[in-house]
């Protein structure tokens, strides 16, 4: 056998098993970038639907007619999502999770959006109101304009880089 027939044969070898490891680590980083991408996208809706769940219990026991006391309470335990149904999360602990997986401007408008739930909390628990009073309405509108852009934020985060072009 020759030198340079050996020579190529361990070239050859080189070249197959760096191209089999390229081939690794890039499936590899796109697995691991899926995954993270999947695990967002879990917390995002989490939080959203928590949201989402938390103003709708709380409208439906606030709107009522009950004495403040009573009222407060129930608007406060409808907020806190204390009930048996495993499916109720509550907002707060769902924000902790966003807070570790979101960018800091998602987490952000998050916090604000849940900040608006909570003066909503308030209102519901302190005075009697109605769906379509303006009291109500002028402290719901905020909260759904800035949960929709919340969501729009979280879809862009959620979306694929655009392929690179030469």
């Amino acid at each position: 056998m020759q030198w340079g027939t050996l020579a190529v044969a361990a070239l050859g070898a080189v070249f197959g098993i760096a191209t089999t490891l390229i081939t690794d680590v890039v499936r590899s980083r796109r697995e691991l970038d899926h995954r993270w991408s999947e695990t967002k996208r879990i917390v995002y809706a989490r939080f959203l639907v928590a949201l989402a769940q938390a103003h709708g219990r709380m409208a439906a026991v606030a709107f009522r007619d009950q004495s403040v006391t009573v009222r407060q309470n129930i608007v406060h335990q409808a907020y806190h999502a204390y009930f048996d149904d495993p499916h109720h999360s509550d907002a707060k602990s769902v924000s902790r999770e966003l807070a570790i997986i979101a960018p800091d401007h998602i987490y952000q408008a998050a916090i604000a959006v849940y900040d608006q739930l909570r003066l909503i909390r308030d209102m519901l628990a302190s005075e009697p109101v109605t769906a379509d009073s303006a009291e109500y309405q002028q402290a719901v509108q905020p909260f759904f304009a800035g949960l929709e852009v919340l969501q729009q934020l979280m879809r862009r985060d959620l979306q694929p880089p655009a392929p690179r072009r030469a």
